[in-house]
């Protein structure tokens, strides 16, 4: 599990990188996409919740060091959505273009779930979404349509972000 967690992590600092040095600086998008969401999610969906926690934890740790966020706010909601997805371990062909897509925007509201579930303990500080508003909505779109992709080039290099069957503990 070592490897799967060494890689998905380094691919974190790549995507946080990355969204906040290019994709933030695009104004035409009303919202970001969430790469390590979708990182975190195909580790998950592969390997099971065990590995999906783990790699959502360290994912998050990651993004609240190099984000504003308060700390631990990124780790809980990755945590809980790699659990949750790991729970779906291999239930899906995520070969089809469709499966990404709807399992990225059931994945991104409950993002928002979590962080609106969140708000209530720590206060002002996070800012939740708003069911109604749009940069939820757009943030769900742009998350399922980047997922495909997302997870063609993480499929790329299959063998660093699948454990063994041995390895693999529930």
């Amino acid at each position: 599990m070592k490897k799967v967690i060494l890689w998905s992590s380094l691919v974190t600092i790549f995507f946080v990188l990355l969204q906040a040095a290019v994709l933030s600086n695009i104004v035409i998008l009303p919202a970001m996409p969430d790469l390590v969401l979708l990182t975190v999610l195909y580790v998950s969906l592969k390997n099971g919740s065990a590995a999906g926690c783990t790699s959502g934890f360290i994912s998050g740790l990651i993004m609240d060091f190099l984000s504003a966020a308060p700390v631990g706010m990124n780790a809980m909601t990755k945590t809980i959505t790699g659990y949750i997805a790991g729970k779906f371990h291999d239930s899906f062909n995520l070969k089809k273009n469709f499966v990404p897509f709807f399992v990225a925007a059931v994945a991104t509201i409950l993002k928002a779930l979590l962080v609106w579930i969140m708000s209530f303990f720590f206060g002002p500080e996070i800012i939740s979404y708003k069911i109604t508003a749009a940069p939820l909505w757009f943030e769900t779109a742009i998350n399922a349509i980047c997922s495909p992709v997302i997870f063609w080039i993480l499929g790329a290099f299959e063998p660093l972000f699948i454990l063994h069957s041995r390895e693999i503990r529930e």
